[in-house]
């Protein structure tokens, strides 16, 4: 779905909320719709919402922002916990975005925006080859102070890739301790670099979109 005049219908926003209450804490329904799907900045947003039969059970949303020579893309991405799966929104995000990319390539392009939660950064991680902060890789310090620039240091790497959100996932302490104990490597990184994401803390991640990620990305993804 590519926003239009007519971008969601009563019905859909209704879903969306309720799967919005669900999935984070500490926030307004509508505030966040407003924030998120209603905010005049971006140039465009693209949004696929995930079905179970009829019932609207999880939703990715990407937004296209342009500044003077490049463009920055965001997401927001929720599901019903017994749909929750961190590959489920991989494909379409890492698809729209090349597709973008793709319609100018003269222009850089950016994914740079939180994530709150572990899960999210594991499924990213580990099938993008070029994605910062990464535990193989060393991250531009420069990007990170232009599309983070309020953000906070990590203890861990001394860069700047903490944000306060003043919201977060809506983990029960089971699921906390599972993810605070799991033996995945992206999620142990992510836990190291982010102690609070239980918090209103959020991972700030930024991934270039180009010629030598499109490249690299498939052939990791192929090989798996």
């Amino acid at each position: 779905m590519i926003q239009s005049k007519q971008w969601l219908s009563a019905w859909q926003r209704n879903a969306l909320s309720e799967i919005i209450k669900v999935s984070f804490a500490d926030i307004d329904a509508e505030d966040y719709l407003l924030k998120y799907f209603d905010s005049p900045e971006p140039n465009q947003r693209k949004l696929r919402l995930y079905f179970n039969n009829e019932q609207v059970v999880g939703y990715c949303l990407l937004t296209f922002t342009d500044s003077a020579n490049y463009t920055v893309i965001k997401a927001s991405a929720a599901f019903l916990p017994q749909y929750r799966k961190g590959s489920n929104t991989f494909l379409f995000s890492i698809k729209e975005s090349f597709k973008s990319w793709l319609q100018r390539p003269w222009r850089k392009h950016y994914y740079a925006d939180t994530m709150l939660s572990p899960a999210m950064y594991r499924a990213i991680a580990k099938n993008t080859a070029i994605v910062w902060p990464h535990f193989g890789q060393s991250a531009p310090k420069e990007l990170f102070t232009r599309f983070n620039p309020n953000g906070k240091n990590s203890n861990k790497n001394q860069l700047r890739c903490l944000v306060s959100v003043n919201r977060s996932s809506n983990y029960s302490e089971q699921e906390l301790e599972m993810l605070r104990c799991s033996d995945k490597a992206e999620i142990q990184y992510y836990c190291q670099l982010n102690p609070d994401f239980d918090q209103g803390i959020a991972l700030f991640v930024v991934i270039p979109i180009n010629l030598q990620q499109f490249v690299q990305t498939t052939i990791k993804y192929l090989m798996k």
